[in-house]
């Protein structure tokens, strides 16, 4: 197939563009001939690259340009080179562009694909604000720009599609976890000598303040044995400074900086525990890398995080900003490490971790792509035999 995946920015800006770079690079390992419609592009010298004007949300200037992210403009004669002779669109993100995508690939009877990769509070953190009003404005652009404009969504979790079915949003809604790579499994790694006979706690991700790093040391701060608990803030970010010197509040000096991936699985198959603390959540990479190592996960409940969907038991949850239940958990693991370190707790979580494998979710993502295809072929031609007519009703919450 020929595929068009229309990003606004094509790096590891974050979650969404690191997911939407995974599933490219597989589609071209698979055969497939993937263009990239896109403000940036890690390797601007690729020949699929089309690259479109790009733009900073005024007021979001600071946040955006940390996570070096632009927003694309529409470019008709771009979105015309790309679409043509293609055999699918996939619109990742439910942005400005995503609108003249969407035009140009019906205008050129080509199928389109929305997902589903950030919500609204993504959107206000980045901003700043919050407040239900800018909350209902924010999802109206959403469905405007693409969801209302498309017959197929796909989603990276029940979560994800589960809300956009309740803010009315028809179609096929089709979920696919954005998968655990390939190299997210046990390995043989020797315990760091600097852990000592600590309790090690990790979170990877961006600083910033919806992933709620401060949460973490402030629930390490109030745990009975924070002195002997060692706490990884593994990443970079607009609040790593102040990370930093939060973190010289605890009797353990946190380790806060970005480490390599090498780094990043010693440490996942060597850690006692992932604590994810993080609000706003359509799957969590991170967390998924985690149980793919075979580690098992502290979560928060976030009303807006599917996160929890990779605990394995009530244990293994604390309340949403809510640093004394965190600290609550932290103490019961610690009274219970060898449960905690047991091989029979590893492999429940390894167990789990086997449907959110990458390649199953790759060849999940190749058959919906193909049958959408299909059925455009079969529209066209007249042939009504293979058209899918397995579309669930959707009703408004």
């Amino acid at each position: 197939m020929i595929i068009v995946i229309a990003v606004d920015t094509y790096n590891e800006a974050n979650g969404g563009t690191i997911a939407t770079m995974r599933i490219a690079e597989a589609l071209k390992a698979r055969g497939h001939e993937v263009r990239i419609i896109s403000a940036i592009h890690k390797d601007p010298e690729d020949p699929d690259f089309y690259k479109i004007p790009g733009f900073v949300l005024p007021g979001a200037e600071g946040a955006l340009e940390n996570m070096v992210f632009l927003l694309g403009k529409n470019d008709k004669k771009t979105f015309r080179k790309a679409i043509e002779g293609a055999d699918v669109v996939m619109v990742q993100f439910p942005l400005l562009m995503a609108k003249g995508v969407v035009k140009m690939a019906k205008r050129l009877k080509v199928p389109v694909v929305g997902s589903f990769h950030v919500q609204p509070q993504n959107i206000m953190v980045a901003l700043g604000k919050s407040g239900k009003v800018l909350e209902r404005v924010i999802w109206f652009s959403f469905k405007h720009f693409l969801f209302n404009r498309v017959d197929n969504i796909i989603s990276p979790s029940q979560f994800a599609s589960d809300l956009l079915k309740s803010e009315g949003v028809k179609g096929r809604h089709k979920v696919i976890s954005n998968g655990i790579p390939s190299a997210y499994v046990p390995g043989d790694y020797t315990r760091p000598e600097w852990f000592g006979n600590k309790m090690v706690l990790i979170a990877v991700g961006r600083h910033a303040g919806e992933k709620r790093q401060k949460l973490l040391i402030e629930g390490v701060k109030r745990s009975k044995y924070k002195d002997n608990i060692q706490l990884i803030l593994a990443g970079k970010g607009e609040d790593t400074e102040e990370l930093v010197l939060l973190g010289e509040t605890l009797p353990v000096k946190p380790y806060i900086k970005y480490i390599s991936d090498e780094d990043k699985l010693r440490f996942l198959n060597t850690a006692d525990m992932y604590v994810h603390g993080s609000v706003v959540e359509l799957e969590s990479l991170s967390t998924a890398e985690a149980i793919g190592c075979g580690l098992p996960c502290l979560i928060s409940d976030s009303k807006y995080s599917a996160a929890s969907q990779f605990a394995l038991d009530d244990r293994f949850i604390f309340r949403s900003d809510d640093p004394d239940d965190l600290a609550r958990q932290i103490d019961y693991w610690y009274e219970h490490l060898d449960e905690l370190r047991s091989q029979e707790l590893r492999d429940r979580i390894l167990a789990m971790a086997e449907k959110y494998r990458f390649e199953r979710s790759m060849d999940e993502y190749e058959t919906f792509l193909s049958e959408i295809a299909g059925v455009a072929t079969n529209k066209q031609d007249g042939n009504k035999e293979n058209v899918i007519t397995d579309i669930p009703e959707h009703r408004v919450a």
